[in-house]
């Protein structure tokens, strides 16, 4: 894959700025791991766990709007400018929609968990638009793996305050935590854009029409950024598959919700000490000694075999171990090995196209697999719980073919 003209130049990089960029990264994720187990609780607090591919499909509609309004800022104040406000703005719709929870304001513990689900994306994938301007391929293939490895620290840190703290405290209340770390963050993300050092820009002329703010062109030609995409939407599809069928299973186990949100918590806190031992010791490794289509071509074979026992015993331990594995790998080997696909790539394509690709792409389609899913519960009542790893192992061979060509 050769870099395209539009690439900014390339040069051994201060590593300082990728250290602090992802410092902010891994406050923000500690935040988030709070916010994803407390909202998830509160909304199993207020309605039932089968409610939750309604919630998921308000996810596209508000995904489509952030990533518009992030295009539309980047280009009128610029990538360092834009970075921050989001933090900062971030902190306060978190505030925001807790204290309407707290004040039982009707939907607002939908208004919150779809808020949940869209936010961390756009702040992750800012994150690694900064990277992937600062470092080469090379330097990825080595990085990438510590660099997620750090954000993870953050996650477990996250997860373990959640599991103590959820009962003392309740859930609301670490959802106001979350937002106090995710706004601090800015200043680690000030440090770093002001170091000297390559920094990302955009041409003059981008975007000159709407659908650039989308970068559509990319992703109907580019064939790199057409795989992206094809790969995130499966990754995606599982993800939400074994997502809601490991709540369903998890709301009959525990009715209760701070016990609930405490499990949850201990749970993503090993999700992310699993990932950062991948992260460590298995990244940098394979990245260096196997081709990025091994490494991609094999992540769903991994996923389906898991999924087809889940279909034959849909017990909460062998769906919780399904859905424990999908995200371990999500976050390191999949993640690093994705990363690296960008860094040679133009600026549409790192901001833009990534935004669209690993944010709006990312998060919609949860909302349309979870608005599907609505659709054929509704129309038949009920569906079985082995149906969803099912349907997960059919994604996983037609991801598999998708990587062809990488």
């Amino acid at each position: 894959m050769k870099p395209e003209s539009s690439a900014l130049p390339r040069r051994a990089s201060p590593l300082l700025p990728v250290i602090l960029i992802t410092a902010s990264g891994t406050l923000t994720l500690g935040g988030y791991e709070m916010v994803r187990s407390a909202a998830a609780s509160i909304f199993l607090n207020h309605y039932s766990a089968d409610r939750l591919p309604e919630a998921l499909v308000l996810v596209p509609p508000a995904m489509f709007l952030l990533t518009w309004i992030f295009s539309v800022v980047l280009r009128r104040i610029g990538p360092r400018a834009t970075y921050l406000s989001t933090l900062v703005l971030s902190g306060l719709v978190l505030t925001a929609a807790t204290e309407a929870v707290r004040g039982r304001v009707p939907g607002a513990p939908y208004a919150l968990y779809v808020f949940a689900q869209a936010y961390i994306v756009l702040i992750v994938e800012q994150v690694w638009a900064f990277i992937n301007s600062r470092i080469r391929p090379g330097e990825g293939k080595r990085w990438n793996g510590p660099i997620i490895a750090a954000s993870t620290l953050g996650s477990i840190c996250g997860g373990l305050v959640t599991g103590k703290l959820s009962v003392g405290l309740g859930s609301e209340r670490l959802v106001i935590i979350a937002a106090v770390l995710t706004a601090a963050s800015s200043v680690l993300g000030w440090l770093a854009f002001h170091l000297p050092g390559p920094q990302p820009r955009p041409r003059k002329n981008e975007p000159a029409r709407f659908s650039d703010h989308f970068a559509w062109d990319l992703l109907r030609n580019h064939p790199t950024i057409r795989r992206l995409a094809w790969m995130v939407m499966a990754q995606q599809a599982v993800s939400v598959l074994l997502d809601i069928a490991f709540h369903r299973a998890l709301q009959q186990a525990m009715p209760l919700q701070d016990p609930r949100t405490a499990f949850l918590g201990y749970f993503w806190a090993v999700v992310n000490l699993f990932s950062l031992v991948l992260q460590l010791g298995v990244c940098p490794w394979l990245l260096s000694r196997t081709s990025l289509r091994n490494v991609h071509a094999t992540v769903p074979l991994l996923y389906g075999s898991v999924a087809l026992a889940a279909v034959f015993f849909p017990l909460l331990s062998i769906l919780g171990a399904a859905f424990f594995l999908s995200k371990t790998v999500d976050y390191s080997v999949f993640r690093a090995a994705k990363e690296v696909l960008y860094i040679p790539l133009s600026f549409q394509a790192r901001y833009r196209a990534k935004m669209t690709v690993d944010a709006l792409i990312y998060r919609s389609t949860k909302g349309v697999v979870s608005a599907a899913l609505s659709i054929a519960g509704r129309s038949v009542g009920f569906l079985p719980l082995r149906l969803y790893p099912l349907l997960a192992v059919i994604v996983c061979a037609g991801w598999n073919r998708s990587t062809r060509g990488l």
